[in-house]
């Protein structure tokens, strides 16, 4: 059995507000999967974490 972990990637923003919608979770295998606060949005884009500290 494989043992999978991930982390935060990237912050999911609103591009029409700039509000945080999500965050994006790399998985140690390489995949990336949203975590969304609400619903899922069409409009994002994408910030690093690293840049929204």
């Amino acid at each position: 059995m494989a043992d999978y972990c991930s982390a935060a990637y990237m912050r999911i923003l609103c591009k029409k507000t700039d509000t945080l919608v999500g965050y994006l979770y790399q998985w140690n295998n390489g995949d990336l999967q949203p975590a969304w606060l609400d619903t899922a949005k069409a409009e994002v884009r994408y910030e690093p974490i690293s840049a929204a500290a």
